[in-house]
């Protein structure tokens, strides 16, 4: 299997993923009350696009290295990107505390819209490899 292939496809994905999840952050923050709408919701966005590509390159890596220590590396990497979100979230609040609610909530949705894509993505190249399933033919 050819990561170059497989990495650009996953920032395909992603960046479709944020376009549409911009496009509906629009929307949505158009038809709502302003104190809903967390004007930190771009920078969201991008951060969570840029920690995604990052974490999916490195267990990318992580498969080819050695594939039976890829549940370790998984949690640990998990692990260390859950406290990386909670921290950039408790350092915003406190600095930002008007903006609390919206934040968070807009932070824990966008959380699971991109955590959900990485692991679906890095699980199913670790199930391909694993099995040594061959690229598909050019």
């Amino acid at each position: 299997m050819n990561n170059k292939r497989i990495f650009q496809g996953f920032i395909r994905k992603t960046a479709i993923t944020t376009i549409v999840v911009i496009a509906a952050g629009m929307l949505l923050f158009t038809n709502i009350p302003a104190e809903y709408y967390s004007p930190a919701f771009p920078f969201i966005v991008g951060f969570f696009f840029f920690v995604t590509i990052i974490v999916f390159y490195y267990m990318l890596k992580a498969v080819d290295k050695r594939p039976a220590r890829f549940v370790n590396v998984f949690m640990l990497t998990t692990m260390l990107k859950l406290m990386l979100y909670l921290a950039v979230m408790v350092v915003y609040v406190l600095l930002n505390r008007e903006d609390a609610k919206p934040f968070i909530l807009t932070y824990l949705v966008l959380y699971i819209i991109y955590t959900v894509l990485e692991v679906g993505s890095i699980l199913k190249v670790n199930k391909e490899k694993s099995r040594g399933t061959p690229p598909p033919a050019s």
